[in-house]
C-alpha cells in the first residue's frame, strides 16, 4: 500500500522528495496492515501555503487511502526549507503499547 500511496501523491503533487514511512509496527491494537504512516514530502507547490493548506493538499493527493489509515503524520516542506534542514520531529511512542 505504501508504494500505491506514493504513486497517487506523485501524480497530484510535483515532488522534489517523497518518503513514506510505515510506523505501524510501533503501534498496537489497530486493524489492518498499515495503520500509521509518516509522510515526508518536499515540493515547491507548498510555497505560500500555510501548514494546514499543505496538509490538505497531501490528503487530497492520497485520495481513498486517507480513509484506510488510522494516523497520518505529515512533514511538508518547500525545496528551500528542505535544503536548510532535513530535520523533522519523530513520532511519539504509542499509547497502546
Amino acid at each position: 500500500m505504501i508504494e500505491d500511496i506514493k504513486e497517487k501523491i506523485s501524480k497530484s503533487i510535483d515532488t522534489f522528495h517523497l518518503n513514506i514511512i510505515d510506523e505501524s509496527p510501533n503501534h498496537g491494537g489497530y486493524s489492518g496492515n498499515i495503520s500509521h504512516v509518516k509522510i515526508i514530502i518536499v515540493s515547491d507547490e507548498f510555497i505560500g501555503l500555510n501548514l494546514i493548506k499543505r496538509h490538505k493538499l497531501v490528503y487530497a493527493g492520497m485520495g481513498e487511502y486517507v480513509e484506510k489509515i488510522h494516523a497520518i503524520s505529515i512533514v511538508a516542506k518547500t525545496v528551500e526549507q528542505w535544503k536548510q534542514s532535513k530535520d523533522y520531529i519523530p513520532s511519539p511512542d504509542c499509547a497502546h503499547n
